[in-house]
């Protein structure tokens, strides 16, 4: 039963997916029309039966199993649920075309790779808020991550005069760094309330987590704090914007990966 409905969420969302990648084609050819609303059924279908799999998976007897690819089907569903409600009012259908396979990814990883990480029940509701507010802080920074992506393949094709092809089916590039930037400074708002709360449990923060993934966080939100300083007060965009995004967010994945890391060589 577990595995007809992760399968089915796969399915579902590669069906958005390609509805999105065939709108995408429409468009280069000057044909405007939408999804319609089957589309959004099936995504929601696809969040559903995503989210009973990951309940199924995640709640436990003993706690909440938050291993590497739990966490980060966990990530998929949030941003999967994320881009579907900001498709209502911006222009953010491109992402899906990525972020729909990135969800299906992560349902498959966590059928071959279930975690073991158990988050005790005695930890209490705060550690668990923490760690909701740090996945969710780390799915806007996926969806930053590839905005900063699009931004840098509609500066590239611009800077070359090849303004045709798939520049024609996505949103202005100031309207897509603007959404960069208002994704980040919500993420950052959530990455420093996780930091915050995390201190509460600082003895768990250096025995869950090792000192220099602690640093890993820090260092990304040094990063990501300097973005928007400079975006605020040197007006930074473009290029600058792109690397300092993807900086910051190589760090964050470096310092969620490395958990699993070192859980395996210890």
């Amino acid at each position: 039963m577990q595995l007809a409905v992760s399968l089915s969420a796969i399915v579902l969302y590669l069906i958005c997916a390609a509805q999105i990648w065939r709108r995408f084609r429409a468009r280069m050819a000057g044909d405007a029309t939408g999804c319609g609303r089957n589309f959004a059924i099936l995504w929601i279908a696809a969040l559903i039966l995503h989210g009973i799999a990951l309940y199924t998976n995640i709640v436990t007897p003993h706690g909440l199993s938050l291993g590497i690819t739990h966490a980060f089907s966990l990530v998929g569903w949030i941003v999967a649920l994320m881009v579907l409600i900001a498709l209502h009012s911006r222009p953010v259908e491109g992402l899906g075309l990525i972020l729909l396979p990135f969800a299906a990814l992560t349902i498959a990883a966590e059928l071959v790779f279930p975690g073991q990480s158990i988050l005790p029940h005695s930890g209490g509701i705060v550690l668990a808020i923490h760690v909701f507010i740090s996945l969710l802080a780390s799915s806007l920074f996926v969806i930053a991550a590839l905005q900063a992506a699009l931004l840098w393949y509609q500066d590239h094709r611009l800077r070359t005069h090849r303004p045709g092809g798939w520049l024609r089916a996505l949103p202005p590039l100031q309207h897509t760094e603007s959404i960069l930037f208002q994704t980040i400074a919500l993420g950052f708002i959530l990455l420093t309330v996780g930091l915050i709360t995390g201190m509460v449990f600082i003895n768990q923060f250096f025995t869950m987590a090792s000192p220099q993934r602690t640093l890993l966080f820090i260092a990304s939100w040094v990063i990501f704090a300097l973005l928007l300083l400079g975006r605020w007060r040197f007006g930074w965009r473009g290029r600058t914007a792109i690397r300092w995004t993807l900086t910051g967010f190589a760090i964050l994945l470096i310092a969620y990966l490395s958990a699993e890391v070192l859980s395996v060589l210890a």
